[in-house]
């Protein structure tokens, strides 16, 4: 049985560097922040904005390297035209939950928002079933049940503690339902019978999302709704900012993560994605006890027992019903 379905090399390898890339950019910015780093108290708008260009970049190199000329990527370009559009709504949705990441945290107490957000991982085998008619089965939702209820007890969340109100439910599930139809959305433009390469596609998803990032920031409607305008990321001072050692593998890592994320789904799927997501918790717990020396809890030994149960699960293929024979 190879868990989660990771039979290749190339399976498993995108799967742990997925893992290692968004644990690594954690720990680094944790690290960035202790007493004594000297990192600066960079603008993190600038540093979305920098993240964007360097993988659009990134993309190009790749398509270079891989597929074509910069000419060729330009008529392949122009003959996908449709295709090219159709990463408006995932490019917008990825935007959209960026930006209500800062709003929530806002307007939410923390508790709230680590309690609602743990739905994405049902939402994500919902979403993903319906959009490729392919239901998951009984073992399947039971390991996200496990893997959910994980996520909750590493975190050591008292679930009765959560101020939970009508705006704020509504404002987490739209945030939601954003991440995971991108994801989604994107897979099935990535797995689309005859589609272009991937190299191409990120080209498309990043262009996209540049123009939606610039154009949120100028019509911004308050500072509550944006952490600064269009003027303050694009300062050459708070650029200048990211090129410290402890901030620039920051932008590096996540645009790294934006490309693996792009042949995860392409390779794998959404929901294989949102369990990595949930195992990079405990990944992360260990490296901080043996990188930093923040003690490992209880909660944090039953979680991964809880998320190595579900991951097992998820793997197990379903018994098959005999039919009965005619006596």
């Amino acid at each position: 049985m190879a868990i989660l379905g990771l039979d290749t090399t190339l399976k498993k390898g995108i799967f742990f560097l997925y893992m290692a890339l968004w644990s690594g950019m954690r720990l680094v910015t944790y690290g960035s922040k202790r007493e004594g780093s000297g990192a600066p108290a960079y603008n993190e708008t600038s540093l979305l904005v920098f993240v964007s260009f360097t993988k659009l970049f990134i993309a190009t190199g790749m398509f270079v390297q891989s597929d074509g000329t910069l000419g060729e990527m330009v008529q392949q370009f122009q003959a996908n035209l449709p295709l090219f559009y159709r990463y408006f709504l995932p490019a917008m949705s990825y935007v959209v939950y960026d930006n209500l990441t800062f709003i929530n945290l806002s307007f939410t107490d923390p508790v709230t928002y680590v309690v609602l957000m743990q739905m994405r991982i049902a939402v994500t085998g919902i979403v993903w079933s319906i959009f490729f008619g392919k239901p998951l089965n009984k073992n399947q939702w039971i390991a996200i049940g496990l893997l959910t209820l994980a996520c909750l007890t590493q975190k050591g969340v008292d679930i009765a503690a959560a101020n939970v109100d009508f705006v704020s439910i509504l404002l987490i599930c739209f945030q939601i339902g954003c991440g995971v139809f991108s994801s989604v959305f994107n897979e099935l433009l990535l797995k689309e019978k005859g589609s272009v390469g991937v190299n191409l596609q990120n080209v498309f998803m990043y262009t996209h999302s540049i123009m939606c990032n610039i154009f949120w920031l100028w019509l911004c409607p308050s500072k509550t709704w944006c952490k600064s305008d269009l003027a303050t990321a694009m300062d050459p001072a708070k650029l200048a900012e990211l090129l410290h050692p402890w901030v620039l593998p920051i932008g590096v890592i996540l645009s790294c993560i934006g490309i693996i994320t792009s042949l995860f789904i392409k390779h794998l799927d959404s929901v294989r994605k949102t369990i990595a997501s949930a195992m990079e918790i405990f990944v992360d717990a260990i490296l901080a006890f043996a990188l930093f020396g923040i003690p490992l809890t209880a909660n944090t030994l039953v979680a991964c027992g809880l998320a190595a149960g579900g991951v097992v699960l998820f793997s197990k293929k379903p018994e098959e019903t005999k039919p009965d024979l005619p006596k």
